[in-house]
């Protein structure tokens, strides 16, 4: 399976390790979860009968299943509509330097920040004020959001509103390769989108059913955007543990992404979990740290320990 990058730009998204995470999984999946999933990376590279994402985001699992059911052809024709309709950029269409010769900006670090400044803070109001989130022209506008916001990211306020500043770059043909890739992918095979929390009785049950289980929560030692929030902290981590305890006791296999170490912190709940139940689970060193990710401009060639964390073949 030749691999893809997710169309979204999803912080601390495991393309760049598959072939170190990837090793570790069963050979024959049936059903397979992709637990916190977030753009989707791991379970649209992973060969299995059928593909369950979950994630308690629901504008990040509206996005992905809105792209998965699109039409390429059709999705490019209307953000080209919308693209016009904004005055942005669209280097995908007319390259790069037809835009950037037209603004006077001393710093050519900025790319397209400046031509595109009026139009995407007019769409992002747009997009704030819809009354309804869930339709597709809602999704259309976050994509083109994400795709001209700082960094290609997404990131709302906790009163909802898409809050990221103007970004450098454009719908470019690297973006439109990304999705048209993904929904090719998505069109071969089983797959299912849910929003929800792990901690959810309907959750664990889909959980429980299937026959892989690989989870990548938010990690409790970094300073992203998820914990900037509060989403997750100590109690989140306790609950993923003890149901890594059921997987154990139920033969349920799973592989668990996580950091260990950061910048002179540990992740003490699950440090202390790992030396409790050491005979039962392998520990592999990930070879790679997250330079690149918007919540790690500080020290970012600082080492970390980032693992994965799975039952032993033998249990």
């Amino acid at each position: 399976m030749k691999l893809i990058k997710s169309p979204i730009n999803y912080t601390g998204n495991k393309f760049r390790i598959l072939n170190q995470i990837q090793p570790y999984f069963p050979k024959n999946i049936g059903t397979m979860v992709d637990l916190f999933c977030g753009g989707a990376t791991v379970g649209i590279n992973t060969h299995c009968d059928k593909i369950i994402f979950i994630d308690n985001d629901s504008k990040v699992i509206g996005l992905l299943k809105f792209l998965a059911n699109s039409n390429y052809e059709r999705l490019v024709f209307e953000l080209e509509e919308l693209i016009e309709y904004y005055g942005l950029s669209f280097s995908a269409k007319n390259g790069y330097a037809y835009y950037k010769n037209q603004v006077n900006d001393p710093n050519r670090n900025n790319g397209l920040k400046q031509y595109n400044s009026v139009g995407y803070y007019n769409l992002r109001a747009a997009y704030n004020n819809l009354p309804n989130k869930n339709t597709n022209r809602a999704y259309e506008l976050l994509y083109l959001l994400m795709i001209y916001a700082f960094n290609n990211d997404i990131r709302f306020s906790r009163s909802g509103e898409f809050n990221l500043p103007v970004g450098k770059t454009d719908l470019n043909k690297n973006n439109l390769n990304k999705v048209k890739s993904y929904i090719e992918r998505i069109s071969k095979i089983n797959a299912q989108f849910i929003c929800g929390d792990f901690k959810q009785s309907k959750i664990q049950n889909i959980i429980k059913n299937a026959d892989f289980v690989y989870m990548d929560p938010p990690y409790l030692i970094t300073n992203a955007v998820y914990n900037e929030a509060g989403k997750w902290n100590e109690q989140n981590e306790y609950e993923i543990l003890k149901f890594m305890n059921y997987c154990l006791d139920n033969n349920k296999f799973f592989v668990l992404s996580n950091i260990l170490e950061r910048h002179g912190r540990r992740n003490e709940p699950l440090y202390y979990w790992t030396t409790t139940i050491h005979d039962r689970i392998e520990i592999v060193d990930i070879n790679y740290n997250y330079s690149s990710a918007s919540y790690n401009k500080k020290d970012r060639y600082v080492n970390e320990r980032e693992v994965i964390i799975f039952p032993k073949r033998n249990n």
